[in-house]
Parts: C-alpha cells; sequence; structure tokens
C-alpha cells in the first residue's frame, strides 16, 4: 500500500526566502526620516494606528498653541512599531507627499492641515541604552544631529563652559590682548553686530570672562573660541556625563537654538529610556538622580522656552512596575513619587499588539497568488475542525493580541497563542528582532519542511529566540536565559538524541530536506515532537506571566504543538505527552508535575548540580530498599494502612459485607523468603493475596514463581491467589534505585550532610528540586507498577514484555482475572470479589450500585421493625417512611424477606419454607437451636452472611412462626438484640393464653396500671406483656402491702370494714400484685391478671395501688393524737368535734377512687386544731372603772406563762402574770401574789386557779 502524498510546501503559497536579512522589518529612525518614501512604502495603517496619530498630532498641536512643553509614553511591546510610528508621524509634520498621499492618511491630514501647514518641526531620535546620564544623550544627541542637518549653525551652548574659559584665559594672559583678540573671529566684514571693524575688545573681554551663563557677551565668546582658539574642544564631551548642564537648563537652550534656526517645535523621540533605567536599578544612587530628571520634559525651572518641546518616550513596561520588584524601602517610595509625579504629566499613547494580525497578513503573510489565497483559506477551514479544546487553547486568552478567529486567519499558520507568546517572550528576551523578524525566521527555517494545512509549533519559537545571539534585559533574566541554554545543551537534548539514537547530524539533514529512511525519518519526527515540548517548557519557564504559557498541562502542550505528537485514536496523543512528562520528570530534577487527572507541568530554573549531592548517596540504593519503597507504593495504591510488615489486612465491602483479605509480600519463587505454609490463609475461612515484587535475582523471572504456584498446586488447595507482576525494564530499575537514592536523602536531616559542600541558598534550591524529583519519580514508578501487575498496557520502555498471567490462583475453582484499566485499589476489590463469589455464590447483593456502603447495625434494625409491623399487621404489609424505603429495598428484598414495593413492604415466607423443610429433613421438632438455623442459611449453596444479616434472617423467622427466644431453658423478654444472637440461643413455641383471657387482661391492665398491649395474640408480644405485668407488680407490691398494713393498724379507729371498701380494694389489690410478682410465665402472669378477684372494678383497684404509697405516708403522719382530744371535748364543742370525725370516717371507709383520703386527713387535721384553739382560749374580761362604770374595759390576755403587759383604760400599762406550782409549793404563789399587791396598794386584784394535773 503506496504512503499518501505529502500536502504541498507552504512556500509554493506564501513568499518565504530562502535567508532572512539583518535588514528585514529593521527601522532606523534617522534614516526613515530622510527617506520618507520607504518608510511609507510598507507602513501599514490600520484603524487603531490612524487613532494613535490622531492621539499625537493632537499632543503636539495643544503643545505649540498653548505654548508649553508637552510629553507622552509611546507605550507597546517589542516590536510593536514604535520607531516607525515615529518616522511616520514626522513625515506627517513635515507634510512629505508620501505620507499625505496615503488613503488611509487622509482624514488625518485634512483634520490637521489647519495648524500644521506653515510650521516646521525638528525630529531628533534618541536611543538611550548605554547612556552615562540623560544630559549627556539628549543634550549631546542634539548637538550632534543639529551638526549633521546645520554644519554652518553655531554649537548650542548646552555644555559646561568654565573650563573652556579659564583654558582662554590662561592663553590671553600668555600671548596678550591684541595676539588673542586677533586670532578671534575679525573685523574684516560685517557680524551680526553690524560692525565692520573688529568687535572683541579688552573690555569686552573683560565683560565676557565675568559674564553669567545666560550673558550674551559671554555665549558670543564661547561660540567664537570654538571656532578658533579652541576647536574641538568639546570633540570628548559625547561620552562625559559631566560636560554638560543641567537638563533642565539644556533643554531651554536647544528650544532656543532651535528656534534661532526656524522651527516652531521640537521633537524628541526617547528609544530605550524606560529599558536603560531598568537596567541599572540596582544603582540606587545613579537611578535616583536620572528619574528626577524627567519631568524636566514637561517643566522647566528656567524661564520660559521660545518653542516647545514634545517628548515621546518609548516604553514596553512602566517603570514603576520594575521599582517595585528591584527596589524597596524609603527609595522606592522616593521613585514611586517621582514616577507618579511625572505619570501624571504625561500622556500615554499605546500601540496595541492587536495591530500585529492585520500587519503580518500584510507583509509576511500575502499569498502570492489569488489561487494560493483559497488555498490557504481552505487549510484554515480544516483547521478550525480540529477538537474544540485544542482550538481554544490555540486561541488563546489573551485579548491584548487580538485572539479572535480572524486573527487567527490573519496570521495562520501561526496561531493566536503563538503569537502573543512571541510578543512577550520576544520583548524580555531580545531586542534587536520585531515579531515581524522573528517570525520570518521561523518561515525561513522551516522553508522546507513547514507544509500547507500544518501550524508553526508553539516549541519552535525557542530556536529562533535563543539562536539570535541577544542578551535579555534585566540581570535576573539573564541568569535565567544562561541556566536554561545550560539545561537544554547539556541535559535535554542530549537525553532525547540519545533516546532516539540520533545525532546533530541527522538532524541537519533532516532540516535540509534530504531523503531519509522510513525508519531514522520515524525516529527524527518522534525526537522533533518531544524537543518541541521541552522547549515550550522552557519557554514557560523564562516567561512565566505569558497566558498562552500559564497552567502548562499536557492537554495544552499537545495543542500548542499541534500535530508535533500524533496518535491514531482522536486525542490518543494526550496521553502519550503525558507518559512523556512522567519520564522527564523522573529524569530531571527541574521538571515538576502536580496532581489530577490533568496535572499542571513545569520547569524550574535551580541552576544547581543535584548530581552532586546524589553521587554522595548512592549507597543507599540496595535490592531490600527498593522492595521497601515497592512496598509502600503498593500498599499506598491498595489502600492498605503502612506498617514495616510484609503481612497485612486488606479490609473492603464485598456485596454490602465489610471483608478482610491477608496480604503477604514477599518473592513466589523462593522458598527461603515464602515457605510452603505462608500460602494459606491464617483464619480458617479466609483468603490470602500474596504480592510478588516486580524484579528478581539474576536471571530469574516471572515465570518462576508462577512455576512454584503450579507445584503447590499439585499438593495443595488454599484459599490463595498469588499476584505475580512483569519483571521492570533496566531502565527503570535505574530509576527505582534513584528514587531510592533521593527518598533516603530527604528523609530526617541527613540531606543536610550530604550537601555540605554547597552553599546555603543553593542547598535549599537543591533540597526543593529533589523534593520535586522524587515526587515525579513515585508518581511515575506508580503508573509503572500499575503495567507490571497487569493493570495498564505494557510499554516496552517501562516492563519486560511476554508475561502475562498475573494471577495464579491455589484454590483450583477459581481462575481470577485482573481488571484492565483499573487503579489497585479498584483491582483488589475486584480480585476480594472474585474469591469471595467462589466461597459464597449465594450471597445476597446489598450493593449493586458498587458504592462501598456496607450494611450497618443499625439499617438491619430498621429492616427487622418494619418485619414486626409487617407480621403484626393483618395483610401482612406495612407503609414504609420515605426515608427508610431505599434500606429496606437494599436489604430486604435481596435477603428474600419480603418485597419493598413503591412506599409498602409486604413479608413473604421463604425462610419459614426453608427452615421448616430443614427441620424436617433431620428430624427436628418442636425446640429450633439458632446454631441450626445459621447451618441452614448456607444450604444449598453457601451466604456466608455477615453475623448481623444472619441475625436478622433468624429473627425474622422468629417473628413470622411465633417463638420466643430462649438461652440455657430460660426465656429471653426482650428478645436478643441483631448482634447479640448466639449458637446457644433456642427459638421455641409459645402455650398462648385463652382469648378471653387476653382481652380481660389488656382491659385491666390499661386500668390497673396505665398501659396495654396490641390486641395482636402473639408469643412475643405475649412475653412482654408479661414482663411488663412483672415489672409493673415489683415496683408496686411492697407499697401495697404497707398500706394494708397501715389501714388494719387504724381500722377500728377509723372504723373500717374488711369485707368492703377501701381496706377490702387494698388486700385484693396487694393479693394481686403478690400473684404477678410470682408468676412462673408470662401466661400465667396474663392469666391471674384476667381471673383475680379485685373486690370491684378494677379502675378502684388501679387507684389503690397508684396512691398506696401516698395513703401509707398520710397515715403514719396523721395527728391521732389530737383527733382523741377532740373527741373528748365537751359542750358546746363535742357536736362540731363528732361531725369532723365522722367525716373522716366515712372517707376511710370509701376506696381512693371514691374519695381519696390523704386530702381529706389533711382537712380533719386542719378542723381539729382549729377546734381546739377555740376551746383552749380564755373568755375576754371586762373591767369596770370607779371612775366610770359605763365605760369597759378591755383586758388582752396573755397566751404564755411569761409575763406581758396588758393596757389600762388611761392608756398605761398594768402587770400581769401567771404561775403553775405544785400543791407543796403553793405558800410560794402566796407570797408573789403579796408582792405584788405591795407594789399596786389600792388595786383589785383578780386571782384565778385551775387543776392541771
Amino acid at each position: 500500500m503506496s504512503s499518501p502524498t505529502p500536502a504541498p510546501l507552504l512556500r509554493d503559497f506564501i513568499d518565504i526566502p530562502e535567508r532572512t536579512s539583518v535588514s528585514d522589518f529593521v527601522l532606523k529612525l534617522s534614516d526613515s526620516v530622510a527617506d520618507a518614501d520607504a518608510t511609507l512604502r510598507d507602513y501599514v495603517v490600520t484603524d487603531r494606528l490612524l487613532a494613535n496619530f490622531d492621539e499625537a498630532l493632537g499632543l503636539i498641536r495643544s503643545a505649540v498653541e498653548g505654548h508649553a512643553s508637552k510629553a507622552a509614553y509611546l507605550h507597546g511591546s517589542f516590536g510593536s512599531g514604535k520607531s516607525h510610528f515615529m518616522a511616520v508621524l514626522h513625515a506627517l509634520l513635515r507634510g512629505e507627499p508620501a505620507a499625505r498621499g496615503r488613503d488611509e492618511l487622509a482624514p488625518l491630514v485634512a483634520k490637521h492641515s489647519v495648524w500644521l501647514d506653515g510650521r516646521k518641526f525638528l525630529l531628533i531620535p534618541y536611543h538611550l541604552l548605554d547612556a552615562r546620564s540623560l544630559e549627556q544623550r539628549v543634550l549631546g544627541g542634539y548637538v550632534d544631529r543639529v551638526r549633521a542637518l546645520h554644519p554652518d549653525a553655531p554649537i548650542p551652548a548646552v555644555h559646561r563652559t568654565d573650563a573652556l574659559l579659564d583654558q582662554a584665559a590662561a592663553l590671553r594672559e600668555k600671548i596678550g590682548d591684541d595676539q588673542f583678540i586677533a586670532g578671534l573671529p575679525g573685523g574684516d566684514v560685517e557680524d551680526e553686530w553690524g560692525e565692520t571693524e573688529a568687535f572683541w575688545t579688552p573690555q569686552r573681554l573683560d565683560a565676557a570672562f565675568a559674564g553669567a551663563y545666560s550673558d550674551e557677551l559671554r555665549r558670543k565668546l564661547v561660540n567664537d573660541l570654538l571656532t578658533t582658539w579652541n576647536k574641538g574642544f568639546f570633540s570628548n564631551a559625547r561620552e562625559d556625563a559631566e560636560a554638560f548642564v543641567s537638563l533642565d537648563r539644556g533643554l531651554t537652550e536647544i528650544s532656543r537654538h532651535a528656534k534661532e534656526l526656524g522651527y516652531h517645535g521640537l521633537i524628541l523621540f526617547l528609544d530605550e529610556l524606560i529599558l536603560w533605567l531598568a537596567n541599572s536599578i540596582g544603582d540606587q544612587q545613579f537611578v535616583s538622580r536620572e528619574v528626577q530628571k524627567i519631568t524636566n520634559f514637561v517643566e522647566g525651572g528656567d524661564t520660559r522656552r521660545p518653542i516647545p518641546i514634545v517628548s515621546f518616550i518609548a516604553r514596553q513596561r512602566d517603570l514603576r512596575e520594575l521599582v517595585g520588584e528591584e527596589v524597596v524601602g524609603a527609595n522606592e517610595l522616593s521613585y514611586q513619587d517621582t514616577l507618579n509625579l511625572a505619570s501624571g504629566r504625561f500622556d500615554v499613547i499605546k500601540l496595541e499588539d492587536r495591530n500585529l494580525p492585520e500587519i503580518a497578513r500584510r507583509r509576511l503573510l500575502k499569498p502570492v497568488t489569488t489561487e494560493a489565497g483559497e488555498a490557504i483559506s481552505r487549510a484554515f477551514d480544516a483547521t478550525t475542525k480540529v477538537r474544540r479544546e485544542v482550538f481554544d487553547t490555540l486561541l488563546g486568552t489573551d485579548s491584548g493580541s487580538g485572539a479572535d478567529i480572524d486573527a487567527f486567519r490573519s496570521t495562520y499558520p501561526f496561531s493566536p497563542a503563538f503569537i502573543s507568546t512571541l510578543v512577550h517572550v520576544s520583548s524580555a528576551l531580545q531586542r534587536s528582532r520585531t515579531a515581524l523578524k522573528l517570525m520570518r525566521q521561523l518561515l525561513v527555517d522551516r522553508r522546507e519542511t513547514l507544509r500547507l494545512g500544518q501550524l508553526v509549533p508553539l516549541g519552535d519559537l525557542y530556536d529562533v529566540i535563543s539562536s539570535g545571539g541577544d542578551q535579555p534585559f534585566t540581570e535576573k533574566l539573564k541568569a535565567e536565559f544562561e541556566m536554561a541554554q545550560k539545561l537544554y545543551e547539556l541535559k535535554l537534548r542530549p537525553y532525547l538524541l540519545g533516546q532516539y539514537g540520533l545525532t546533530e547530524e541527522d538532524l541537519d539533514a533532516a532540516r535540509r530536506g534530504d531523503p531519509l529512511p522510513a525508519e531514522a525519518a520515524g525516529r527524527t519526527r518522534a525526537f522533533t515532537g518531544d524537543d518541541r515540548l521541552m522547549k515550550t517548557l522552557l519557554l514557560a519557564a523564562l516567561a512565566p506571566s505569558v497566558p498562552a504559557l500559564r497552567n502548562l498541562t499536557a492537554r495544552r502542550l499537545s495543542a500548542l504543538n499541534h500535530g508535533s505528537i500524533t496518535s491514531p485514536i482522536p486525542g490518543g496523543e494526550v496521553a502519550q505527552v503525558a507518559r512523556k512528562l512522567a519520564d522527564w520528570a523522573g529524569q530531571f530534577a527541574e521538571i515538576r508535575i502536580g496532581e489530577g487527572d490533568d496535572p499542571v507541568v513545569s520547569l524550574e530554573l535551580v541552576g544547581v548540580d543535584v548530581d552532586s549531592v546524589l553521587a554522595t548517596a548512592k549507597h543507599y540504593d540496595n535490592e531490600g530498599a527498593r522492595k521497601h519503597i515497592v512496598q509502600r507504593l503498593l500498599w499506598q495504591q491498595l489502600g492498605v494502612p503502612w506498617s514495616d510488615s510484609f503481612f497485612a489486612e486488606a479490609g473492603l465491602t464485598w456485596r454490602g459485607s465489610r471483608r478482610t483479605i491477608e496480604l503477604v509480600y514477599g518473592n513466589v519463587r523462593d522458598p527461603n523468603d515464602i515457605r510452603d505454609e505462608a500460602f494459606h490463609p491464617d483464619a480458617p475461612d479466609g483468603w490470602r493475596l500474596i504480592i510478588d515484587y516486580p524484579f528478581d535475582d539474576g536471571s530469574h523471572g516471572p515465570a518462576d514463581d508462577r512455576q512454584r504456584v503450579q507445584e503447590l498446586l499439585n499438593r495443595t488447595n488454599a484459599r490463595t491467589v498469588c499476584w505475580i507482576p512483569a519483571a521492570l525494564t533496566v531502565e527503570r530499575r535505574n530509576e527505582l534505585g534513584k528514587l531510592v537514592i533521593i527518598d533516603k536523602l530527604l528523609e530526617g536531616q541527613r540531606f543536610d550532610s550530604h550537601a555540605e559542600h554547597l552553599n546555603p541558598d543553593d542547598r535549599r534550591r537543591a533540597h526543593a528540586a529533589l523534593t520535586n524529583q522524587r515526587s515525579a519519580l513515585l508518581a511515575k514508578m506508580q503508573g509503572v507498577l500499575r503495567q507490571a501487575y497487569g493493570l495498564a498496557a505494557k510499554q516496552a520502555t517501562d516492563v519486560q514484555l511476554g508475561f502475562d498471567d498475573h494471577l495464579q490462583s491455589l484454590t483450583r475453582a477459581l481462575e481470577p482475572k485482573l481488571p484492565m484499566g483499573a487503579t489497585f485499589n479498584d483491582a483488589l476489590r475486584t480480585i476480594g470479589d472474585q474469591m469471595l463469589t467462589q466461597q459464597y455464590p449465594a450471597h445476597p447483593d446489598f450493593d449493586p450500585d458498587r458504592k462501598g456502603d456496607p450494611v450497618r447495625l443499625q439499617d438491619v434494625k430498621v429492616v427487622l421493625d418494619y418485619v414486626r409491623r409487617a407480621v403484626e399487621s393483618q395483610e401482612g404489609r406495612v407503609e414504609v417512611d420515605r426515608a427508610q424505603r431505599q434500606t429496606m429495598r437494599r436489604i430486604a428484598n435481596p435477603l428474600r424477606l419480603g418485597t419493598m414495593h413503591e412506599a409498602a413492604f409486604v413479608i413473604e415466607g421463604e425462610w419459614v419454607q426453608h427452615f421448616q423443610q430443614k427441620a424436617a429433613s433431620e428430624g427436628i421438632t418442636g425446640e429450633l437451636r439458632v446454631a441450626d438455623l445459621l447451618r441452614w442459611i448456607d444450604e444449598p449453596k453457601p451466604r456466608g452472611l455477615d453475623p448481623i444479616v444472619a441475625h436478622l434472617v433468624v429473627a425474622t423467622f422468629a417473628e413470622q412462626t411465633d417463638r420466643a427466644f430462649y438461652l440455657h431453658g430460660s426465656q429471653v423478654v426482650p428478645a436478643p438484640e441483631l448482634g447479640k444472637i448466639t449458637g446457644d440461643h433456642a427459638l421455641r413455641e409459645e402455650s398462648l393464653p385463652s382469648e378471653e383471657d387476653w382481652d380481660r387482661a389488656r382491659a385491666r391492665a390499661a386500668a390497673i396500671f396505665g398501659f396495654q398491649p396490641l390486641a395482636l395474640r402473639r408469643g412475643r408480644l405475649v412475653a412482654l406483656f408479661g414482663r411488663d405485668l412483672s415489672s409493673q407488680a415489683s415496683r408496686h407490691r411492697d407499697a401495697a402491702h404497707t398500706l394494708v398494713s397501715r389501714l388494719e393498724q387504724h381500722a377500728t379507729r377509723l372504723g373500717l370494714d374488711r369485707e368492703s371498701g377501701r381496706l377490702a380494694t387494698a388486700r385484693a389489690a396487694a393479693d394481686l400484685l403478690e400473684a404477678l410478682t410470682t408468676a412462673r410465665s408470662a401466661k400465667e402472669s396474663i392469666e391471674r391478671l384476667a381471673r383475680s378477684e379485685l373486690s370491684g372494678p378494677a379502675d378502684r383497684a388501679g387507684k389503690s395501688i397508684a396512691s398506696a404509697a401516698d395513703v401509707s405516708a398520710a397515715l403514719v403522719s396523721a395527728p391521732w393524737d389530737t383527733f382523741e382530744i377532740v373527741a373528748g371535748l365537751p359542750e358546746p364543742y363535742a357536736r362540731e368535734a363528732e361531725t369532723l370525725l365522722a367525716d373522716l370516717r366515712r372517707t376511710a371507709e370509701a376506696d381512693e377512687l371514691t374519695a381519696p383520703f390523704a386530702p381529706a386527713l389533711r382537712r380533719a387535721q386542719a378542723g381539729a386544731t382549729a377546734l381546739l384553739r377555740r376551746a383552749t382560749r380564755k373568755p375576754e374580761i371586762v373591767y369596770v372603772s370607779k371612775r366610770d362604770h359605763e365605760k369597759p374595759e378591755t383586758v388582752v390576755p396573755s397566751r404564755s406563762d411569761d409575763e406581758v403587759r396588758d393596757l389600762r383604760p388611761d392608756g398605761g400599762e398594768r402587770p400581769l402574770g401567771r404561775v403553775s406550782v405544785r400543791v407543796e409549793e403553793l405558800e410560794t404563789a402566796v407570797e408573789q401574789l403579796r408582792a405584788v399587791a405591795r407594789d399596786h396598794s389600792g388595786a383589785t386584784i383578780e386571782v384565778t386557779w385551775r387543776i392541771v394535773s
């Protein structure tokens, strides 16, 4: 089959010369001013440039008409055409026909002719690089320009003249006035002063020598001396920074001088001013001095300048940015203040990069014929049909460069991303070649290989940047550029040449278009593609701010170099690039790869010899260390917690069940490494996975490992699988050794001891570089291990081909397979699934979506709860809460407990039938042991259920068959929780109370104890009912018996009847509680409750039981003595007392539900106390005064035995007392009374007595 015909070369469609010229796309401003025709011939005027010219002319007009100096930054990237712009601007100012005749400029000429006509402007171009000072270059440049244009004109007074005058004065004194004057311009002709005889006299010479700088006589003397006695005095001044007056004074002088020459305005074009200052930013004294002068271009300290000076300062970067990067502290503040002041006075005319596509289309990429243009358009249309992410990357994100499809069409075969990068990178890395010139160079270099339909890869830009001999502008960039060149020439390029077996001569032949053998041509193409990727990384390291070079990934690298890496599978080139990057990152410490599916890749220019550090640590590399780091990588990818042991356990969730697989890491081939008994798992029902190393001693390989497994299989059948990898290639084993060394170096403080020969800064950079390389090697080795262990397509560069039997089983019935493309963790789950499926083929799948969620105890509890509800419902179904439906569907359905429909769960009897059939087949009747049920679950095929799931099956069977749990002959109430059921438990069918007893007991329980079980009469509910009855009885029994005892104690006082009322109800309640407490079974408890004699309605007994403690306490605390005293009160209190006590007896006789007793006792106590108080109160005493027998006196009797005061009618006080004495001590009381009488002679004393006891 013949190969397809290649597309024609692009040189057939656009003009691509065989070589470039130094003058290509280069404009020298001084020459362009003189040759306006040549300047305008190739100049492309875009709409944006037209607006820029309008801005510039407007600025000049405002300066001329306002008689004020102006300045503007002409801002544009390198190669944006600033010099060309100034040349065209000068042609417009001079009214050159070549400018006025351009159709694009006609509106502009018409607009500004009104003020331009009749005016003359002097344009002075300046190149500031290497200037000694602004004065030296600006003022000296003016002198040079004027001498070239007006050789007969006087020299402007911009030099320092003190030294000149001192030398002339010495000469005058030496030769005398006559000879000195004779040597000066004579009076033979009329001079500018209108005199015909000799102008100079001794008096005028004295005045000139003594005159100030601005003195006209001094100025004339200086000019005459420079043309006679001191001719050539300032010939060396152009290189002397101190030879000129200040810039402020000098600008005023050249303004005056230009006016004298007939000019209306002075136009200064200062190129490279900002870069000149930027290059000296480290010399803070110099920069501070020069920066202060910038404002002189718009303002001066001298008198008004005779004609305005308009300065255009070419700028690629704002000096304020450079100051911010390089200067700190007070100097930065000073610079920024000055720069901000200047910025506020300077206009900005921005030459945008968006002009470049149109300029390139017209000047560089113009089709040679109409047909050629159509062919190029068709090729571009085909390019737009590439994958969207590729086209978006080519289109770029830099709107400043006109990144749209029209711009792409204009610059084809250069993409907008390429153009953006070209502008940014060339501005930073070289000076002499514009963007157009670099594009021309790229086309010339690929004249013999670039075909129609191909794009210029971004990586090719590095060649033209690095081969021009230019140096970057800043010292930092110079150092980085040198590091990049050194890295590429000494490491990257030799590595690629060696990888593809090529020489520089082979590549030269390919560049020339010489015919090559197909195999060699293929290797050359592969080298070129890789070379472009590496060069793109270098460009990104040198210019990280370029939008197209930010966050480079394999996908973006492939797109930016579209066509360099190809794949038969659409998009497959991205995977190829990713593999290449992983290889390089492991090889070179400078290349760093991030994380993620499409990780960011970068190249860091370290500039430190890390190889010298690695050379001191080679002894760390040995086979044991290699095994160790491979195991660490495997365990990490398998998701196994790391421990420094060759044995581990891997947990996984299989079909919703938590399982464990034993892992062993060792050499399957070697009996000394893994003994025969190690091929059996420790757990009786467990599995073991033995993982071999991806390398072996000598000539041994994976086939030897497989052979030992086959020998073991002949004499054993173990639940063990051996995972045998393919062997790594020598190159990858060497990289593994390098990883071991770096990993050891970076442990703890070990690195410092191996990097003592480096200075601290280099040591820090070396550590960072090695850390980066370790990360890259780890990531790469993870991919290589996936190949070795059969999880990814094998690459001949990574592993030895020919071995694919990676899984060898010692279980004859198991032939495990590996999932191609899976991760190690997923592969472990797949292997585990095959192991456990072989062991437990009937295990239900509780995880059909493979989310890895195990069945939890809470889940099975939810299922059991709904199973019970369904069993206890008449229809065998129950509505399930929305939140629990998925749990029911996930567990109950595959376990065949029932069917979870859309909203309702319906119980099914499959397990009941299964267990009953098994029991019948084994002749088991009556009690069923849980151990047997668990055994029958795994028949006819093993299910291997988790214990909690197996317990759920057993509990469901118990619910459906109404069986109760027993342990060692005793019923377990409540039934054991899931997870706590053991093989020692048994299930029995319970005898149930009669329907009549069940209903009566339920009703009595509600009345007596306040709870009522479900109406359904089932074993579980019977057991729970019996338990609850026993609990309630035990709780209230003691209080009930105490109540009976207290009531019987006071039965006589209260008049209680033992056969009715309160006491009878209390005794019946106590007997019921006793009966319930001593019942031997739940059934017996229920029957006793249903059949007991309660001496009345159950509600009365319930009330008696509930209030027993309170009533007993009230009986204990009642004031029975008080009640006895009250009962013995005489009239008029006796009848009231009898009524009070009769009420208490009536309440006591009634049951508690009818008449609560404790409140009645409290009322009786209060009534008795009040009655006694009234009965013992003294009668009111009335005293009749002798003075007024009609006015009674009320005496308030004392309430105590202590002396108190009673009031007399007149408000005074009289003594009142009371004593209690025994009969034999009566005389003492009489004596006290006599003493009172003596103190109150004439008073009347009342004496009363009462026998107390």
